[in-house]
């Protein structure tokens, strides 16, 4: 597969069962905590291709299963030629679900910046505030800022690390 293609994308699931005659599909997800209200589309591993198909519905049918119909998939013998594919999301529309997921795993997370380095270590998130903030302690600096996909890149649960870009001046504000 295309590296550069997937480098953006995580794997959302797979597409097991036809649901009607109408192109429905199931989709086995292990994550639920994606806001289906931001899938614009999923993109289809086909030939080895990640081909997005974009979406008319996307639904939770039970815990780790969404039903979707997808736009251009009308019949019951199209979306057989999508059956047992492996599907794909963007990761910025993973990414701030997992945060919202993982929100009490994170304390003790070390935060590294892609142009600061080593900023310190999660104490606190203050979930009470319309924007949940992250509040971070380190040798000789102590601030925030807020949970937010602009301002996390990654999160790596192996190392205990997130990855952010955050501007000097919001480190320097607080």
């Amino acid at each position: 597969m295309n590296l550069n293609l997937k480098k953006g994308c995580i794997f959302s699931g797979t597409i097991f069962k036809l649901h009607g005659y109408k192109g429905e599909v199931n989709i086995y997800t292990e994550d639920v905590s994606i806001n289906l209200k931001e899938i614009k589309y999923f993109l289809i591993n086909i030939n080895e291709v990640l081909v997005p198909f974009f979406t008319d519905s996307v639904r939770q049918k039970k815990e780790n299963i969404l039903l979707v119909k997808f736009t251009d998939i009308n019949s019951e013998s199209k979306a057989k030629e999508i059956l047992r594919k492996k599907t794909y999301l963007p990761k910025d529309i993973i990414t701030q679900n997992k945060i919202k997921k993982e929100e009490k795993e994170l304390l003790g997370y070390k935060v590294k910046d892609i142009n600061h380095g080593s900023l310190g270590e999660i104490t606190e998130i203050n979930t009470q505030t319309s924007q949940p903030l992250i509040y971070v302690e380190g040798k000789s600096i102590k601030f925030c800022f807020p949970m937010h996909k602009e301002f996390i890149k990654e999160i790596n649960q192996e190392k205990n690390t997130i990855t952010t870009n955050i501007p000097k001046e919001l480190i320097n504000l607080n």
